[in-house]
């Protein structure tokens, strides 16, 4: 088995091939794994690449249990995020917290007039993420889990997040509250699938949302540890060039930049999806990339500003700025980079010592933005972010010991992913999963895949890549 690159999407599908005694062969371009879970130091500073903070990694979580059966479960301290995150808006700000129902709790003080639509539009959220749940169970198993979900699930999959909320709130600014995760998944309230936002929503109520101590970068690297203990090969400095094809419209092998080519019964790509059909097979299958971007098209990116910061941050880890409670402001066109739009914070060092010299903090500085390949001035950016940071923190700039940015081409630049997508395709209600290929042994894992975007999502479809995979060898149990 090959796999082409070692996202979480590619090294969780080779490390349960690998458990199961297949023999799988890695190959990654750049020097390390991780893709978007990856992190860099400098001067005594760690700073994660890309991610906040992930759920699915304390005990009886899907990537938890991939670890178990790589038997390096206990190489990795996860350190747990509580509250989820801290909104702040023009008012007030707003604990998200880890328990469901002390956060509805917390939203029905602060909109008492609204406290019965709160707990019946959480009710909702709760019994359609398990539908959902028990739905991906069944995919990942080989059924189609359309057939178990309820016509209100079905309905909620074809309609808007913000028309859930129209359903049950009059309040703006509770709409606003609820709708604070928009900026992660890279669409407004009006745009975005009411199942993708339930599902990013409710993961970390249910799993928790976590950290690994010392960085991303770690857990990647106990990945390759357990892989490699389980038999499996990572090759890095090897990006694929080509997918050989025979003439039956399957793939034979691969072609890396060295020349080297490897012979494989089945291949798992968790590259760029617009690469792997546009380039590595190119022909006929480039029709699927223009497909897809013409509709869902590409998720949003980022421009991360990282500051390395002399003394102590007084605030939580994981913070959402928003100027003003009209969420969807944020997502119009021109609104990048303007001083009344979004931002949000990580502050890793506050549960994690290891990442920042002692008496000094990590902060990344996250403002959304659009995909798409343009060029950007990375000093004026960074600039405008820093002035928005002097607002949150006052006084931060002088205190600036360490500093570093990327914009969308960075991002492009160490992961592939076309214009620097953070959650690989737009999750448009009604998404319809990527189109069929036709290509027999190819797989997709990755955000790029079946599951959309986030981590998790992208570990689940490795796991259902794996699957396919397995189920051809025999073997009926994936984890």
């Amino acid at each position: 088995m090959i796999i082409i690159g070692s996202g979480i999407g590619g090294l969780v599908s080779a490390g349960i091939l690998a458990s199961k005694g297949l023999q799988v062969l890695v190959l990654e371009k750049h020097s390390a794994a991780g893709g978007y879970l990856s992190s860099f130091k400098r001067q005594g500073f760690t700073f994660d690449s890309a991610v906040d903070c992930i759920s699915g990694v304390a005990p009886g979580g899907l990537i938890f249990r991939v670890l178990e059966m790589l038997g390096v479960e206990d190489k990795v301290n996860f350190l747990r995020v509580d509250p989820i995150r801290v909104s702040r808006f023009p008012d007030f700000d707003v604990s998200v917290d880890a328990n469901v129902n002390e956060y509805r709790e917390r939203l029905c003080r602060l909109f008492p007039s609204e406290a019965s639509s709160i707990g019946s539009f959480l009710d909702r959220v709760i019994k359609t993420y398990m539908q959902l749940n028990w739905s991906l169970q069944a995919v990942l198993h080989g059924s189609s889990g359309l057939n178990i979900l309820s016509s209100d699930v079905l309905q909620l999959m074809g309609s808007s997040y913000g028309d859930l909320l129209d359903d049950y709130f009059v309040d703006n600014r509770l709409k606003a509250v609820l709708s604070d995760r928009c900026p992660f998944i890279g669409l407004p309230p009006n745009k975005v699938s009411s199942a993708a936002m339930i599902n990013l929503m409710m993961s970390y109520f249910d799993l928790g949302a976590f950290r690994p101590e010392g960085g991303f970068q770690r857990l990647s690297d106990v990945f390759v540890e357990g892989l490699k203990k389980r038999g499996g090969e990572i090759k890095f400095h090897s990006g694929v060039t080509r997918i050989l094809m025979d003439d039956k419209d399957c793939c034979r092998a691969v072609l890396c930049s060295g020349g080297e080519e490897y012979a494989a019964q089945h291949i798992i790509s968790n590259a760029d999806f617009t690469s792997t059909f546009g380039v590595l097979i190119g022909g006929k299958y480039k029709r699927i990339v223009d497909e897809m971007m013409r509709d869902p098209g590409l998720s949003t990116s980022f421009f991360l500003l990282y500051a390395g910061i002399e003394g102590r941050l007084d605030a939580h880890s994981s913070m959402g700025c928003y100027p003003s409670y009209d969420m969807q402001k944020f997502f119009e066109a021109g609104m990048e980079f303007r001083e009344d739009s979004t931002i949000g914070v990580t502050i890793a060092s506050r549960e994690d010592r290891s990442r920042a010299p002692y008496g000094c903090e990590t902060a990344v500085f996250h403002e959304m933005m659009e995909a798409s390949g343009r060029r950007i001035d990375k000093g004026d950016c960074t600039d405008t972010v820093l002035r928005k940071a002097e607002r949150i923190f006052p006084g931060i700039k002088n205190r600036i010991v360490v500093l570093d940015a990327a914009t969308p081409s960075t991002l492009e630049k160490y992961t592939g992913n076309c214009r620097g997508a953070a959650f690989g395709w737009k999750q448009l209600p009604g998404f319809r999963w990527p189109k069929l290929h036709g290509i027999r042994n190819l797989y997709i894992a990755g955000h790029w895949g079946d599951f959309g975007g986030g981590a998790l999502a992208a570990a689940y479809s490795g796991v259902k890549a794996a699957g396919e995979i397995l189920a051809i060898e025999g073997i009926k149990d994936v984890i």
